[in-house]
């Protein structure tokens, strides 16, 4: 078995990662990619939200790349979930489209610094405090 997944591996160019071993997206520096948390509005589905943060805004600053749902969810000692997204390409772009459609949507976003999650004005979470799903 080990065999044929290291091969199939090979074949997608990339590994395959357990349920048990998942890393929390921005927990770790990707070179190239940017992650940012989202908090969810209560009120609409996860793709809804995405596309209200991601996709509405014209003209867009970000030129190329792409932005993605990460599937990992946290939530905070406070009850609030925060989504995770990743960004590539043209990060200052979509940092800036991304920042502006939370602004719009009255939503808050986080970052991943060390072991905490960090929510912008000022809020830190310790990780080990946090529930935290992968989807």
């Amino acid at each position: 078995m080990e065999k044929h997944l290291k091969k199939l591996e090979e074949i997608l160019g990339g590994k395959f990662e357990s349920g048990d071993s998942r890393i929390i997206p921005g927990a770790v520096v990707v070179d190239g990619i940017e992650y940012v948390y989202f908090s969810d509005d209560k009120r609409n589905r996860l793709r809804k939200q995405f596309q209200n943060l991601t996709v509405r805004f014209n003209p867009r600053n970000a030129k190329f790349g792409g932005v993605l749902e990460e599937g990992c969810k946290i939530t905070l000692p406070t009850g609030e979930c925060f989504h995770a997204i990743g960004y590539h390409g043209d990060i200052d772009g979509w940092r800036k489209d991304i920042e502006a459609g939370a602004e719009a949507q009255h939503i808050l976003l986080a970052k991943i610094q060390g072991n905490h999650i960090e929510v912008y004005g000022g809020r830190s979470f310790p990780l080990s405090e946090c529930a935290v799903e992968f989807t």
